[in-house]
Protein backbone atom coordinates (compact mmCIF):
# COMPACT_ATOMS: atom_id res chain seq x y z
CA UNK A 1 0.00 0.00 0.00
CA UNK A 2 1.43 3.42 -1.01
CA UNK A 3 1.77 6.36 1.36
CA UNK A 4 -1.42 8.01 0.07
CA UNK A 5 -3.41 4.87 0.80
CA UNK A 6 -1.96 4.70 4.31
CA UNK A 7 -2.86 8.34 4.90
CA UNK A 8 -6.41 7.76 3.67
CA UNK A 9 -6.85 4.70 5.87
CA UNK A 10 -5.48 6.60 8.87
CA UNK A 11 -7.87 9.48 8.17
CA UNK A 12 -10.88 7.14 7.97
CA UNK A 13 -9.93 5.46 11.24
CA UNK A 14 -9.53 8.87 12.88
CA UNK A 15 -12.97 9.97 11.64
CA UNK A 16 -14.48 6.70 12.87
CA UNK A 17 -13.05 7.32 16.36
CA UNK A 18 -13.76 11.04 16.64
CA UNK A 19 -17.12 11.44 14.90
CA UNK A 20 -19.21 9.89 17.74
CA UNK A 21 -17.56 12.33 20.17
CA UNK A 22 -18.41 15.25 17.88
CA UNK A 23 -22.03 14.09 17.73
CA UNK A 24 -22.32 13.89 21.54
CA UNK A 25 -20.65 17.26 22.12
CA UNK A 26 -22.75 18.96 19.44
CA UNK A 27 -26.00 17.43 20.69
CA UNK A 28 -25.37 18.82 24.19
CA UNK A 29 -25.94 22.37 22.89
CA UNK A 30 -29.16 21.79 20.95
CA UNK A 31 -32.30 23.74 21.87
CA UNK A 32 -34.59 20.79 21.14
CA UNK A 33 -35.82 18.67 24.09
CA UNK A 34 -34.33 15.56 22.49
CA UNK A 35 -30.88 14.57 21.27
CA UNK A 36 -30.34 15.97 17.81
CA UNK A 37 -27.33 16.34 15.53
CA UNK A 38 -26.63 18.71 13.91
CA UNK A 39 -27.92 20.75 16.84
CA UNK A 40 -30.75 23.22 16.40
CA UNK A 41 -29.66 26.56 17.81
CA UNK A 42 -27.29 26.94 20.74
CA UNK A 43 -28.03 26.77 24.46
CA UNK A 44 -26.35 25.94 27.76
CA UNK A 45 -29.69 24.97 29.31
CA UNK A 46 -28.82 21.31 29.61
CA UNK A 47 -25.60 22.07 31.48
CA UNK A 48 -27.62 24.30 33.81
CA UNK A 49 -30.12 21.48 34.38
CA UNK A 50 -27.22 19.14 35.14
CA UNK A 51 -25.79 21.51 37.76
CA UNK A 52 -29.14 21.47 39.53
CA UNK A 53 -29.31 17.66 39.74
CA UNK A 54 -27.98 16.68 43.16
CA UNK A 55 -28.35 12.97 42.33
CA UNK A 56 -25.92 13.25 39.42
CA UNK A 57 -23.52 15.27 41.56
CA UNK A 58 -23.59 12.63 44.31
CA UNK A 59 -23.06 9.87 41.76
CA UNK A 60 -20.11 11.79 40.33
CA UNK A 61 -18.57 12.14 43.81
CA UNK A 62 -19.13 8.43 44.50
CA UNK A 63 -17.44 7.47 41.22
CA UNK A 64 -14.46 9.75 41.91
CA UNK A 65 -14.00 8.35 45.43
CA UNK A 66 -14.30 4.76 44.20
CA UNK A 67 -11.81 5.50 41.42
CA UNK A 68 -9.26 7.03 43.80
CA UNK A 69 -9.57 4.19 46.31
CA UNK A 70 -9.26 1.70 43.45
CA UNK A 71 -6.09 3.43 42.25
CA UNK A 72 -4.63 3.25 45.78
CA UNK A 73 -5.55 -0.41 46.19
CA UNK A 74 -4.20 -1.39 42.79
CA UNK A 75 -0.98 0.53 43.44
CA UNK A 76 -0.44 -1.15 46.81
CA UNK A 77 -1.06 -4.64 45.43
CA UNK A 78 0.11 -4.27 41.85
CA UNK A 79 3.46 -2.52 42.30
CA UNK A 80 5.18 -5.23 44.38
CA UNK A 81 3.54 -7.88 42.21
CA UNK A 82 4.97 -6.35 39.02
CA UNK A 83 8.39 -6.09 40.68
CA UNK A 84 8.19 -9.75 41.68
CA UNK A 85 7.30 -10.75 38.12
CA UNK A 86 10.35 -8.87 36.84
CA UNK A 87 12.98 -9.53 39.50
CA UNK A 88 11.60 -12.46 41.50
CA UNK A 89 12.70 -16.10 41.30
CA UNK A 90 12.16 -17.60 37.87
CA UNK A 91 10.46 -20.66 39.32
CA UNK A 92 7.46 -18.81 40.71
CA UNK A 93 6.98 -16.17 38.02
CA UNK A 94 4.77 -18.22 35.73
CA UNK A 95 2.44 -19.25 38.55
CA UNK A 96 2.17 -15.67 39.80
CA UNK A 97 1.63 -14.34 36.27
CA UNK A 98 -1.16 -16.83 35.67
CA UNK A 99 -2.78 -15.87 38.96
CA UNK A 100 -2.75 -12.09 38.44
CA UNK A 101 -3.94 -12.29 34.83
CA UNK A 102 -6.77 -14.73 35.60
CA UNK A 103 -9.44 -11.96 35.65
CA UNK A 104 -8.60 -11.22 32.01
CA UNK A 105 -9.63 -14.72 30.98
CA UNK A 106 -13.13 -14.38 32.46
CA UNK A 107 -15.95 -12.08 31.31
CA UNK A 108 -16.38 -9.22 33.76
CA UNK A 109 -19.97 -10.24 34.39
CA UNK A 110 -18.81 -13.66 35.63
CA UNK A 111 -16.43 -12.01 38.09
CA UNK A 112 -19.21 -9.63 39.17
CA UNK A 113 -21.68 -12.46 39.83
CA UNK A 114 -19.06 -14.39 41.82
CA UNK A 115 -18.27 -11.31 43.90
CA UNK A 116 -21.99 -10.73 44.44
CA UNK A 117 -22.36 -14.22 45.90
CA UNK A 118 -19.41 -13.62 48.25
CA UNK A 119 -20.96 -10.29 49.24
CA UNK A 120 -24.28 -11.88 50.20
CA UNK A 121 -22.68 -14.81 52.02
CA UNK A 122 -20.46 -12.46 54.05
CA UNK A 123 -23.47 -10.46 55.22
CA UNK A 124 -21.81 -7.11 54.47
CA UNK A 125 -23.99 -4.07 53.97
CA UNK A 126 -21.39 -1.78 52.43
CA UNK A 127 -21.93 -1.87 48.64
CA UNK A 128 -19.21 0.68 47.93
CA UNK A 129 -16.64 -1.71 49.44
CA UNK A 130 -17.84 -4.50 47.15
CA UNK A 131 -17.75 -2.20 44.13
CA UNK A 132 -14.23 -1.02 44.98
CA UNK A 133 -12.98 -4.59 45.42
CA UNK A 134 -14.56 -5.51 42.10
CA UNK A 135 -12.90 -2.58 40.36
CA UNK A 136 -9.54 -3.58 41.84
CA UNK A 137 -9.98 -7.13 40.52
CA UNK A 138 -10.85 -5.86 37.05
CA UNK A 139 -8.12 -3.22 36.72
CA UNK A 140 -5.23 -4.90 38.55
CA UNK A 141 -3.99 -6.99 35.57
CA UNK A 142 -3.85 -3.90 33.33
CA UNK A 143 -1.81 -1.96 35.89
CA UNK A 144 0.61 -4.85 36.35
CA UNK A 145 1.09 -5.20 32.60
CA UNK A 146 1.64 -1.45 32.15
CA UNK A 147 4.18 -1.32 34.97
CA UNK A 148 5.73 -4.57 33.75
CA UNK A 149 6.30 -2.99 30.33
CA UNK A 150 8.14 -0.12 32.04
CA UNK A 151 10.26 -2.53 34.05
CA UNK A 152 11.18 -4.50 30.93
CA UNK A 153 12.33 -1.27 29.26
CA UNK A 154 14.91 -0.57 31.98
CA UNK A 155 18.53 -0.75 30.81
CA UNK A 156 19.99 -3.97 32.27
CA UNK A 157 23.50 -2.56 32.00
CA UNK A 158 22.62 0.26 34.42
CA UNK A 159 21.41 -2.26 36.99
CA UNK A 160 24.48 -4.42 36.51
CA UNK A 161 26.82 -1.43 36.76
CA UNK A 162 25.22 -0.25 40.01
CA UNK A 163 25.46 -3.73 41.48
CA UNK A 164 29.10 -4.18 40.41
CA UNK A 165 29.97 -0.84 42.06
CA UNK A 166 28.64 -2.12 45.38
CA UNK A 167 25.25 -0.41 45.50
CA UNK A 168 22.81 -2.10 47.82
CA UNK A 169 19.50 -3.47 46.57
CA UNK A 170 17.68 -0.69 48.39
CA UNK A 171 19.79 1.97 46.71
CA UNK A 172 19.36 0.37 43.28
CA UNK A 173 15.61 0.25 43.82
CA UNK A 174 15.21 3.91 44.82
CA UNK A 175 17.90 5.43 42.57
CA UNK A 176 17.54 3.44 39.35
CA UNK A 177 14.40 1.28 39.21
CA UNK A 178 11.80 3.68 40.63
CA UNK A 179 12.88 6.79 38.68
CA UNK A 180 12.83 4.70 35.52
CA UNK A 181 9.30 3.38 35.99
CA UNK A 182 7.57 6.46 37.46
CA UNK A 183 6.01 7.27 34.03
CA UNK A 184 4.63 3.73 33.79
CA UNK A 185 3.24 3.94 37.33
CA UNK A 186 1.40 7.17 36.59
CA UNK A 187 0.20 5.89 33.22
CA UNK A 188 -1.15 2.75 34.87
CA UNK A 189 -2.86 4.73 37.64
CA UNK A 190 -4.56 7.09 35.19
CA UNK A 191 -5.70 4.10 33.14
CA UNK A 192 -7.02 2.40 36.29
CA UNK A 193 -8.92 5.52 37.36
CA UNK A 194 -10.57 6.00 33.96
CA UNK A 195 -11.48 2.31 33.73
CA UNK A 196 -12.91 2.33 37.26
CA UNK A 197 -14.83 5.55 36.67
CA UNK A 198 -16.39 4.08 33.51
CA UNK A 199 -17.04 0.58 34.89
CA UNK A 200 -20.67 -0.52 34.44
CA UNK A 201 -20.74 -4.32 34.61
CA UNK A 202 -19.17 -4.58 38.06
CA UNK A 203 -21.05 -1.59 39.51
CA UNK A 204 -24.57 -2.44 38.40
CA UNK A 205 -24.86 -5.48 40.67
CA UNK A 206 -24.28 -3.45 43.84
CA UNK A 207 -26.15 -0.24 43.00
CA UNK A 208 -29.25 0.87 44.84
CA UNK A 209 -31.35 3.99 45.26
CA UNK A 210 -28.92 5.38 47.83
CA UNK A 211 -25.71 4.28 46.11
CA UNK A 212 -25.35 4.64 42.35
CA UNK A 213 -22.06 5.41 40.56
CA UNK A 214 -22.30 7.84 37.68
CA UNK A 215 -22.33 5.30 34.78
CA UNK A 216 -25.21 3.46 36.45
CA UNK A 217 -26.99 6.77 37.10
CA UNK A 218 -26.74 7.59 33.41
CA UNK A 219 -27.92 4.10 32.43
CA UNK A 220 -30.88 4.37 34.81
CA UNK A 221 -31.78 7.84 33.55
CA UNK A 222 -31.90 6.93 29.85
CA UNK A 223 -34.32 4.09 30.60
CA UNK A 224 -37.00 6.73 31.10
CA UNK A 225 -35.80 9.76 29.13
CA UNK A 226 -33.22 10.58 26.50
CA UNK A 227 -32.69 14.32 26.47
CA UNK A 228 -29.63 16.48 25.78
CA UNK A 229 -28.72 16.55 29.47
CA UNK A 230 -27.24 13.08 28.97
CA UNK A 231 -25.17 14.49 26.11
CA UNK A 232 -24.02 17.25 28.49
CA UNK A 233 -22.91 14.66 31.06
CA UNK A 234 -21.08 12.71 28.38
CA UNK A 235 -19.38 15.86 27.11
CA UNK A 236 -18.05 16.65 30.58
CA UNK A 237 -16.71 13.11 30.91
CA UNK A 238 -15.01 13.43 27.51
CA UNK A 239 -13.38 16.67 28.66
CA UNK A 240 -12.17 15.04 31.91
CA UNK A 241 -10.65 12.10 30.01
CA UNK A 242 -9.06 14.45 27.48
CA UNK A 243 -7.52 16.60 30.23
CA UNK A 244 -6.17 13.47 31.95
CA UNK A 245 -4.48 12.31 28.74
CA UNK A 246 -3.05 15.78 28.04
CA UNK A 247 -1.73 15.96 31.61
CA UNK A 248 -0.02 12.60 31.27
CA UNK A 249 1.46 13.56 27.91
CA UNK A 250 2.79 16.88 29.23
CA UNK A 251 4.08 15.41 32.48
CA UNK A 252 5.88 12.33 31.20
CA UNK A 253 4.88 11.43 27.65
CA UNK A 254 2.53 8.66 26.62
CA UNK A 255 5.30 6.76 24.87
CA UNK A 256 7.32 6.64 28.10
CA UNK A 257 4.34 5.63 30.21
CA UNK A 258 3.53 2.67 27.98
CA UNK A 259 7.09 1.86 26.98
CA UNK A 260 7.78 -1.77 26.29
Amino acid sequence: MNSRGVQLASFLVLVFLIFPLIVIIGASFTTTPYVQFPPTGFTLKWYGDLVGRSDFLQSFIDSVVIGLVTVAGVGIVGTPTALSLRFGPERGRQVLRSFVTAPLTLPTIVTAVALLQVYYVSGLDFPWIAVTLGHILVTLPYYIRTLGAGLESLDPSALEAAESLGASRKRIFFKIIMPGVVPSIFAGMIFVFITSFDQVTMSIFFSSGSFMPLPIRIFSYIEFAIDPMIAAVSTLLIVVAFVAVIFMQKAMGLERGFAA
